[in-house]
C-alpha cells in the first residue's frame, strides 16, 4: 500500500529538481574532487581518502535502506543526508592530514552516495503509483552534471582550484532545499519484518546483484584517478570536463532509448553487453592519449552505466516485491559503491602510482569477469522463467 498525495506532474517536477541538485554536486565531485584533494593531501592518500566515503556507505546504506522499508518514509531520511553532507564539508577546511580527510570526506561521500538509492527508489514508487517517467525525470541530473562539470572546471582552470570547493558546498546547500521538496510518497512497511536481507533469498538476485555490482565497480579507476591520469598527460580542467561532458551526453541518449532497448531483449542480456562495453571502453582508456579516442571511449559511458543500470531498474521493478525494494536496492548499493569500490579505488591508486594506464586495465579485467557472470545469469533467468527469451 503507497500513500500519494501528488499529482504526476508535481510529483515529476519535485523529483527532477532533486536531481538536478544531486547530479550538480555529483558533476563537480566525480570528475573534479579528485583535483581539489590532490591540493590538500599527497597524491598517494587521494585514493584513500575517495576510498573511504566507499567504505563508509557500509554503515550508511544498510543503515538508511533498513529504516526506509522499516518506516515506509525515504524523504526524510535524504533530508538528514543532506544536512549532514553540508555540515561535514563546511568542517573539511579546519583540519590538515588525510587521515582526517578520509574521516570526514569518508562520512559524507557516504552519506551522499547513499542518496542515489534511496532517491531512486521514490522515483521507482512514483513511476509505480502515479505514472512518473523514471528515465525522463533522471535526464534532468544528467543535463545538471554537463552544465555544473563544464562550469566549475573552467572556474578551477581561471579562479584557482579551491573553486571546486566552493562550488561543492553551494550546491550541497541547494540539495538541502531540493529534499525539502521531494514528494513524501510513503510505502506502507510489512510490520515486524526486518527486511534488508531477504531480497537475497529471491530466486537468482545473489547472482543478479554480484554481477551488476561488479561491472558498476568497474567505473572505481575512471572516478578516482582519469583525472589526475589526464591532467598529467596535459589537458586543462577544463577539457578534462569535456570528456566527461561527452560521457553524459551519451547516458542521456541511452536513458531516452533505454526502456524500448530492455522491453524489446530482456535486462540480463542487456548486461552481458554493457560488461563487452566495459572491457572496450577501458582498454581504449588505457592504450590512448589521443582526444579523439578518449572522445570515443566516454561514449562507452551509455553502455558501461546508463543501460548498465537502467537493467538494475527493469529487473528490481518486475522481480523485487515493493515492500523491499529499498533494501534490495541497499544491497547493491553497499556491494557496488562500497565493498568493491572501496577495494578497486585504493588498488586503482596503488596501480596509478605504478603507471596512469593500469587502472585502466585492471578495470578491462574486471569487466571480463563481470561478461562471464552475465552470461551464467542470463542462462539462469531464462530457464527459471521457462521462456524461449528472457523478457525482464
Amino acid at each position: 500500500m503507497v500513500n500519494v498525495g501528488y499529482s504526476k506532474r508535481s510529483a515529476y517536477l519535485r523529483m527532477s529538481l532533486f536531481y538536478i541538485a544531486f547530479f550538480s554536486m555529483y558533476g563537480i565531485a566525480i570528475p573534479l574532487w579528485p583535483r581539489w584533494l590532490e591540493y590538500h593531501v599527497s597524491v598517494e592518500y587521494v585514493g584513500l581518502v575517495m576510498g573511504a566515503a566507499y567504505w563508509g556507505k557500509l554503515l550508511f546504506v544498510p543503515m538508511t535502506s533498513w529504516i526506509a522499508d522499516a518506516t515506509g518514509n525515504r524523504k526524510t531520511i535524504l533530508i538528514t543526508l543532506s544536512i549532514f553532507v553540508v555540515a561535514a564539508l563546511a568542517a573539511l577546511p579546519n583540519v590538515s592530514g588525510w587521515l582526517l580527510y578520509a574521516l570526514i570526506w569518508g562520512a559524507a561521500g557516504a552519506a551522499l552516495s547513499s542518496a542515489v538509492p534511496l532517491s531512486d527508489g521514490l522515483t521507482l514508487r512514483a513511476q509505480q503509483t502515479v505514472g512518473v517517467d523514471f528515465g525522463k525525470a533522471r535526464l534532468w541530473g544528467s543535463l545538471s552534471f554537463i552544465v555544473f562539470s563544464i562550469l566549475v572546471g573552467r572556474a578551477a582552470d581561471s579562479q584557482g582550484i579551491d573553486a571546486i570547493y566552493v562550488a561543492m558546498l553551494l550546491t550541497a546547500v541547494f540539495l538541502v532545499f531540493a529534499a525539502f521538496m521531494l514528494p513524501a510518497i510513503r510505502t506502507q512497511p510489512d510490520p515486524g519484518k526486518v527486511p534488508f536481507f531477504k531480497p537475497l533469498s529471491l530466486p537468482n538476485f545473489p547472482l543478479f546483484v554480484v554481477t551488476v555490482s561488479l561491472l558498476l565497480s568497474t567505473h572505481a579507476g575512471l572516478y578516482g584517478f582519469s583525472a589526475i591520469h589526464w591532467a598529467n598527460l596535459g589537458y586543462s580542467n577544463a577539457e578534462i570536463t569535456i570528456f566527461w561532458v561527452i560521457g553524459v551526453i551519451a547516458e542521456i541518449g541511452m536513458f531516452a532509448i533505454s526502456g524500448r532497448l530492455i522491453g524489446r531483449f530482456g535486462a540480463t542480456p542487456m548486461i552481458a553487453v554493457c560488461a563487452l562495453g566495459g572491457m572496450v571502453r577501458w582498454l581504449l582508456l588505457a592504450t590512448s592519449v589521443s582526444p579523439v579516442v578518449i572522445g570515443l571511449a566516454q561514449t562507452l559511458h551509455a553502455l558501461t552505466f546508463a543501460l548498465l543500470y537502467m537493467s538494475f531498474i527493469g529487473f528490481i521493478g518486475k522481480r523485487v516485491p515493493p515492500a523491499i525494494a529499498a533494501s534490495a536496492q541497499g544491497i547493491y548499493d553497499t556491494l557496488a559503491m562500497g565493498i568493491f569500490f572501496g577495494i578497486f579505488t585504493i588498488a586503482a591508486g596503488w596501480l596509478h602510482q605504478l603507471d596512469g594506464s593500469y587502472s585502466f586495465f585492471f578495470m578491462a579485467f574486471l569487466s571480463g569477469v563481470g561478461l562471464l557472470l552475465a552470461v551464467i545469469l542470463w542462462i539462469r533467468v531464462r530457464r527459471a522463467d521457462h521462456l524461449p527469451r528472457e523478457d525482464n
